[in-house]
C-alpha cells in the first residue's frame, strides 16, 4: 500500500515542478547575444529629473528637459517615457572604454513606441550619431514634413535615399508600434510590429568611432531640432544584425532571461519585466 501511494506521489511532484519551473505567463526574455544596452523604463530604473539607467551594462542616459515617467497602465510593458516634441530628450553618457562611440560593424536599434503628433520636420525616435558634424548617422525616426519613417543610415559617402527607401507614409499616430532597424554593414532592414517593411542597401561599411553618442527622443548635439512627441519604451541596442526570428521573438520579450547561472550582475528580477500590456 505504502509503495502504491509513493508511486502516485512521483508524477504528481514532478508535475507540480514543471508548473512551479514553467508557470503560464513565464517571462519572454529578449536576446541577449551582441546586446550592448537596454532601456526597459520601469520606474526603479529611471530618476525623472537625473536619469534613466540601462539594466545590460549599467550605462546612463541623463535626462534633457522634463520627459514625464508614465504608469505602466498607458505603457507597452511596464513604466515609459513620454517626450513633450519641444525639448524632451535622454542623451546617453558613455562608459570607459566606451561603448556608444566604437566601431560598429553591425548594429541593431530597437523599440517600442507610441507618436501623438507630426509637426512638420524630421523626428528621431533613437540616434546614434557624430551631430554636428553629420557624416555618420544610425537612426530609426519618421518625417512628417515629407510624409515617411525608417531607419535611416549614413556612413562615408553612402546613405539612405528617403525618397526610395523609407515608407512613404506618415507614422501611424496613436498605436503601440514595435519598430526595429539592421545594418550589417550594408544591409538595411526596417521591421513594423514583428514584419519587414522595407529593406535597402547602404554599402558603407562599418560606422567608425568618432564623435558617436546616443540620444533617445532626438539627435544629440541638443539642439532640440528633431525632438518627438511621444511615448517610448524598451529601447535595445545591439553590435550585430538580428535576424528576422530574432526580431519577432524580441517583439514578445517582457524583459530578459535570468537563471540563477547568469552572468550579467545588473541584472535582477525586480528589474524584470513581469507582463506586458
Amino acid at each position: 500500500m505504502q509503495n502504491r501511494k509513493l508511486s502516485y506521489a512521483i508524477p504528481i511532484l514532478f508535475l507540480l515542478l514543471i508548473a512551479l519551473t514553467h508557470p503560464a505567463d513565464a517571462v519572454v526574455g529578449a536576446i541577449e547575444d551582441g546586446l550592448v544596452a537596454y532601456w526597459s523604463f520601469d520606474k526603479d530604473t529611471v530618476r525623472i529629473a537625473e536619469q534613466a539607467e540601462d539594466i545590460f551594462s549599467g550605462l546612463s542616459a541623463m535626462v534633457k528637459g522634463d520627459p514625464e515617467l508614465v504608469p505602466a497602465a498607458d505603457c507597452k510593458v511596464g513604466e515609459c517615457i513620454l517626450f513633450d516634441g519641444v525639448d524632451d530628450n535622454l542623451l546617453v553618457e558613455d562608459s570607459n572604454p566606451p561603448k556608444i562611440d566604437r566601431d560598429w560593424d553591425e548594429i541593431t536599434l530597437e523599440c517600442w513606441v507610441k507618436i501623438n503628433a507630426l509637426d512638420d520636420s524630421w523626428n528621431r525616435i533613437i540616434s546614434l550619431d557624430d551631430q554636428p558634424t553629420n557624416s555618420k548617422v544610425v537612426t530609426l525616426y519618421y518625417d512628417d514634413d515629407d510624409n515617411r519613417h525608417g531607419f535611416f543610415i549614413k556612413v562615408g559617402n553612402q546613405a539612405t535615399q528617403a525618397a526610395q527607401h523609407l515608407i512613404q507614409e506618415d507614422i501611424p499616430l496613436g498605436e503601440w508600434l514595435h519598430l526595429v532597424g539592421t545594418y550589417d554593414g550594408s544591409a538595411v532592414n526596417y521591421y513594423v510590429n514583428g514584419k519587414l517593411a522595407i529593406k535597402h542597401t547602404v554599402a558603407g561599411g562599418k560606422i567608425a568611432k568618432g564623435g558617436l553618442k546616443l540620444c533617445i527622443g532626438d539627435r544629440s548635439d541638443g539642439v532640440n531640432a528633431d525632438a518627438i512627441q511621444g511615448y517610448v519604451d524598451e529601447f535595445r541596442i545591439y553590435d550585430r544584425a538580428l535576424t528576422a526570428g530574432e526580431v519577432q521573438k524580441n517583439m514578445k520579450a517582457t524583459g530578459l532571461d535570468v537563471s540563477p547561472t547568469s552572468n550579467h550582475l545588473s541584472v535582477t528580477w525586480a528589474q524584470i519585466k513581469a507582463r506586458r500590456k
